[in-house]
């Protein structure tokens, strides 16, 4: 019995690590908001005015920054900080094998 209660916290523990990693829904629900926000602009301005509506400048209601998106997921520290990690391990590797050749 205690075997599979062992296992039991063990698969709990993996789908709490997995949740914790996972974007904020509020976040995701908003960006889908936007887009169908914009979707609809788009075919209002086309059905209307016989063209695509031009792009709207970026940080303005309802078109946040690219910034301002992966802040609002909660995921900018965690893959920053992986690509920089990735990113000096590569320098890393280059130095290494250049005290190598020589």
């Amino acid at each position: 019995m205690s075997d599979s209660d062992s296992i039991w916290q063990q698969m709990l523990a993996k789908r709490a690590e997995w949740a914790a990693e996972q974007p904020s829904l509020s976040a995701e629900l908003k960006a889908m908001g936007r887009e169908a926000i914009k979707d609809v602009r788009g075919t209002m301005h086309e059905t209307f005015f016989g063209q695509p509506e031009h792009m709207s400048e970026m940080g303005t209601p309802l078109n946040p920054t690219p910034q301002m998106t992966t802040q609002d997921l909660g995921t900018v520290y965690g893959s920053y900080e992986s690509m920089l990690d990735a990113y000096a391990a590569r320098g890393n590797e280059q130095q290494q094998q250049e005290e190598m050749e020589r």
